[in-house]
């Protein structure tokens, strides 16, 4: 590397990553062929990563978390690249001479890497300065912008790599872009079983429950009109006669003072996270226990600890709904708190939707939501494992868990549950004298044949 005049048009320049996210076409191309944009992008998605988990993740007992964004780039670049291969050829677009698929793509991810900068905007600790339902919010406006810009950047950067028109470009990376935000969204709608299950979701899950569909139904209702712009695009393109104009990638020097976009970042988050982590990894090593079914030194932890050593947005297990087995269970939780008499902080922060879990752990996946529906199927559950419900949402109630719409539902809940009982033991002593019923015909029955064997036997001796 080499500091060289800021006039230079073949020197990467300090102001260059900052303009490239802007799409000025200068930028973009000495961004695309300097050799050190390669390692230069890898340190923006670095920095990425940190935005993104610094305060949301402890490093150090999650530590592929960091890694994820790089996988995910990989892949979806890969994906990406791969359409944009297809849509080229369709055109007859005529290749660069020294053009092969390896320098193709490594050009390609320097210009998916570039874009990694707008993930910064999800640094800002917004969970400290606003409530949990402002801060989510908050985060999917920001989610929301920042996938339009990267989208429209990056349609921009495949023009200027391949010398073509931008609208053009536009619908060729939308249309995978779509398709895998689509089955993203649906295998997220599709984990969250208590959706389908009815049951009664908190309002963060609300508003991320509705977020996700407005954008799945987006990808999925547009995918046609989109698909149709880039197959006419491709046709309107394939006339034109594009040959690409790229220099190679090593045509570009770079001045010492571009690495400071990466490093000042770096830093900053990493202040940042000395402030966060702790308290991260605290709640890690709570969960944890938890999971183990270690539940009185977990809520012994919490309380000596006190509220502020967590972080502000956690969520502990068992929560619902949650891959794989709901663990621990809610009446174990509730005689460790009533042992402990812990703070009504921590059975806020551990009995969050404890009702569903609470039957959700006893076999009930339908959820609580549909009070009717509880009671005309519930009945037909064994019952012992009424009773076991029964007996959580007594104790729940005894210790006036959640809000005061929650404690209302969780009465009527009981009500119903009780009416089930009802009809499960009435079910019972059905079955128990059809059963004697059965019993007694039987008896009867093998009384009769042994009378006609007797009276058979007797006529043989006469």
């Amino acid at each position: 590397m080499s500091d060289v005049a800021n006039n230079d048009p073949m020197t990467l320049r300090f102001r260059d990553p900052l303009l490239f996210l802007f799409g000025v076409e200068s930028s973009i191309r000495r961004v695309l062929r300097c050799r050190w944009s390669i390692l230069l992008g890898g340190a923006l998605v670095a920095t990425a990563s940190m935005a993104r988990e610094y305060d949301a993740v402890s490093w150090l007992d999650a530590p592929l978390d960091l890694l994820g964004p790089f996988a995910a780039s990989l892949v979806i670049s890969m994906v990406l690249f791969f359409v944009v291969q297809i849509c080229l050829a369709m055109t007859g677009y005529k290749r660069d001479p020294r053009s092969n698929p390896l320098r193709d793509y490594r050009i390609f991810l320097i210009g998916y890497w570039m874009t990694a900068p707008l993930a910064w905007f999800y640094a800002v600790p917004i969970e400290v300065m606003a409530d949990e339902v402002t801060s989510l919010r908050f985060n999917l406006t920001m989610l929301s912008i920042v996938s339009i810009w990267r989208v429209l950047l990056f349609s921009r950067v495949i023009a200027v790599q391949f010398g073509l028109r931008w609208w053009a470009t536009l619908s060729w990376i939308l249309v995978p872009c779509m398709v895998i935000a689509f089955f993203a969204l649906l295998s997220a709608q599709l984990s969250m079983v208590s959706i389908m299950g009815g049951i009664r979701l908190t309002q963060t899950q609300q508003i991320l429950s509705n977020y996700q569909s407005a954008v799945a139904g987006g990808c999925f209702y547009g995918i046609i009109p989109v698909f149709i712009a880039a197959l006419g695009s491709i046709a309107m393109s394939s006339s034109s006669g594009h040959r690409s104009d790229e220099l190679g990638p090593r045509d570009v020097m770079i001045e010492r003072v571009v690495w400071v976009w990466p490093l000042v970042p770096a830093v900053i988050l990493l202040v940042a996270a000395s402030f966060f982590q702790p308290k991260l990894r605290r709640s890690a090593k709570v969960d944890s226990m938890l999971r183990r079914g270690d539940i009185n030194e977990a809520i012994s932890i919490m309380q000596a600890s006190g509220q502020d050593a967590f972080p502000i947005v956690w969520d502990p297990p068992p929560k619902y709904p949650d891959r794989g087995e709901v663990l621990p269970e809610i009446s174990l939780i509730v005689d460790a708190i009533e042992a402990a008499n812990a703070d009504p902080w921590i059975m806020d922060r551990l009995m969050v939707q404890a009702d569903e879990i609470a039957l959700r752990q006893e076999g009930w996946y339908q959820g609580t939501a549909d009070l009717e529906y509880v009671q005309r199927y519930l009945s037909f559950h064994d019952l012992e494992t009424i009773e076991r419900m029964l007996n959580t949402l007594e104790q729940l109630r005894s210790l006036e868990v959640g809000d005061q719409e929650t404690r209302e539902h969780r009465l009527e809940l009981i009500r119903v549950i009780e009416a089930a009982r009802a009809g499960a033991i009435e079910r019972k002593e059905a079955e128990e004298s059809e059963a004697d019923v059965e019993e007694t015909e039987t008896a009867d029955d093998d009384l009769d044949v042994e009378a006609q064997q007797v009276d058979s036997d007797e006529q043989i001796i006469e």
